[in-house]
């Protein structure tokens, strides 16, 4: 009787060790693959940011969108050349994000029996885009800020400083990886892939364009002596005999800085 209760009690010890051998690999296995879906999870915000940032610096060339384009037209026409697709943006993304040293996928990217997690570069996704900003802004930057009384009578000149609007650029970005994971599949019953999304935006500051004379034409904009004369010259120029150097000013003037050529030197 004690011989059959040792046995008893030694199978039981036993199947018990077993059974949680099982769930302790099956349990391991969930945490590896959870801290590889983690690694997909921060590369996919970090692409996020990337396509975000590079939209920012790079036009693209497929949008059709004539308020950005005609303000760059006036102010900012070689901008227009540097462009760059959705498609290049994702090309970029392969290499720098998701790919490794060799140009192939993170050591991380593979499942329990090897297989890569990610089979098809189709399967990354990039979409960018631009939004506008409030209303009151775009009003504010389009249709002038103040009016100043010219010398020469007529209508007072309008101020404005017409910055671009749409200065809202955002990124969308999505990774789907495991779809045909059959060691997933084993794993976790009607496992069909796993995607991240992430969308990230950046508020650009655009304001400055290409070139000294490009930036001048769009700050004459919101100087009034720059386009009209604000005081009549028979109002001052008596004033000469007291102080000559005052026909040398200039009103309205719109001058780059420079720097002198001996600090340049130093």
């Amino acid at each position: 009787m004690k011989r059959r209760v040792r046995a008893q009690s030694g199978q039981a010890l036993v199947e018990f060790l077993v059974a949680t051998m099982l769930a302790t690999s099956v349990l391991l296995m969930a945490v590896v693959m959870l801290g590889k879906f983690n690694d997909i999870r921060n590369r996919t915000l970090m692409g996020s940011r990337y396509a975000a940032w590079e939209r920012t610096v790079w036009i693209d060339g497929a949008a059709n969108d004539s308020t950005t384009r005609d303000w760059y037209a006036r102010f900012g026409s070689d901008a227009l050349q540097v462009q760059k697709s959705d498609q290049q943006i994702q090309s970029e993304l392969l290499s720098r994000v998701v790919a490794g040293k060799n140009l192939s996928q993170p050591s991380m990217w593979k499942d329990a029996s090897g297989a890569a997690l990610l089979d098809d570069a189709r399967d990354v996704v990039v979409s960018t885009g631009q939004s506008d900003l409030s209303s009151s802004l775009d009003a504010y930057t389009s249709n002038g800020f103040g009016s100043m009384p010219t010398a020469v009578g007529g209508a007072p000149f309008a101020a404005t400083l017409d910055l671009p609007s749409r200065t809202l650029q955002s990124a969308s970005l999505r990774i789907a990886t495991g779809m045909h994971s059959d060691a997933l599949r084993r794993l976790w019953k009607g496992f069909d892939g796993f995607a991240v999304d992430d969308t990230n935006a950046l508020l650009t500051n655009t304001w400055s364009p290409e070139g000294a004379s490009r930036a001048q034409a769009l700050f004459a904009q919101a100087v009034p002596a720059a386009n009209a004369p604000l005081i009549a010259p028979s109002l001052y120029q008596p004033l000469r005999v007291y102080a000559p150097e005052i026909d040398t000013l200039e009103f309205g003037r719109i001058r780059a800085d420079v720097v002198p050529a001996d600090r340049l030197s130093r």
